[in-house]
């Protein structure tokens, strides 16, 4: 009899240890084929550097990414065209004597070539977890831009390489990274860990991000995340200031509002603080081994939705 009441309650224990795991949500991604799902992300970037000189630069973007499912395979990778819409940006850095401003409609090569990407579309592969298989397409649309009939060449120049960098190959990347690709890998968890690749002016830095569901509600999933930042290598370049090396550390928060119902993102803040401490290798006019910090904070809120 006794061995009988033990038998019982350890199955007792198990049914119950198996309805509380099975309670936990699944987070993955259920998309279905033909529909649209949108993420609308604002970028607000201030930049400060401890030169000579005290550079401030303020950057704003805004862009619109459209996703339309093509199809989902059985295996779970899904697979969707991508068009960008609504595309704003603007720089301010008057140490450099640069200022962009798409909106004013003042430089009609801008808005000429901000059509031209908003025209397109690319494709991409990702899994259920949100993890990017492979994109393709997009190269194509920002080589066109080189052929824009322009008498200023070092201008087009500019302009190109400012909107590559801000809606380009590595800049959606870094996006879908930061924004579509938190899911975990194994189910049913609560506490998970992604390292992705994340480009910071235009050099790849690791990233190391650490994810936590903190509630659930009828409609949503909350989830919260911090990202820490660091540069691989020291990355050496020839600046205005001469032979230089770099190196990058920094933090990232989350705070996830998540669609129960597809996994697709509902609303997203989140805030990015980096040092970027630049170390004079060889300069004309500043001595060997000087050491000048910059810091960048960034504000990105997103909103997201289905149609």
């Amino acid at each position: 009899m006794k061995q009988w009441r033990t038998i019982q309650g350890t199955m007792i224990w198990l049914a119950l240890s198996f309805s509380v795991f099975s309670q936990e949500p699944r987070l993955t991604y259920i998309l279905r084929t033909g529909q649209h799902y949108l993420l609308d992300i604002e970028i607000q970037q201030e930049t400060r550097s401890e030169s000579m000189t005290s550079e401030e630069i303020s950057m704003f973007s805004h862009l619109k990414l459209d996703f339309l499912v093509d199809s989902v395979e059985r295996s779970g990778l899904i697979h969707m065209k991508v068009r960008y819409s609504e595309l704003v940006l603007s720089m301010l850095a008057p140490g450099l004597s640069l200022d962009i401003n798409s909106e004013t409609g003042r430089n009609r090569v801008l808005s000429d070539l901000i059509d031209t990407i908003q025209q397109g579309s690319f494709r991409l592969i990702m899994k259920e977890s949100g993890e990017l298989v492979s994109v393709y397409g997009i190269n194509e649309i920002f080589e066109s831009l080189s052929s824009y009939p322009s008498a200023d060449s070092s201008e087009l120049e500019v302009i190109i390489n400012t909107l590559g960098e801000a809606y380009g190959l590595n800049a959606f990347q870094s996006m879908f990274n930061l924004f579509v690709a938190f899911y975990p890998t194994v189910q049913p968890i609560k506490n998970w860990t992604r390292d992705i690749t994340y480009f910071l002016n235009t050099k790849p830095v690791q990233m190391v991000n650490r994810y936590y569901l903190t509630r659930t509600t009828e409609k949503l999933n909350i989830i919260q995340g911090l990202g820490m930042l660091n540069s691989v290598k020291e990355y050496s370049e020839t600046t205005s200031l001469g032979l230089v090396k770099s190196s990058v550390s920094g933090t990232q928060t989350y705070d996830y509002q998540v669609n129960r119902g597809s996994g697709w993102l509902s609303k997203c803040v989140s805030r990015q603080r980096v040092l970027i401490e630049t170390t004079i290798v060889k300069s004309p006019g500043l001595p060997s081994g000087l050491k000048i910090p910059s810091y960048t904070e960034t504000l990105f809120e997103v909103k997201g939705n289905e149609l």
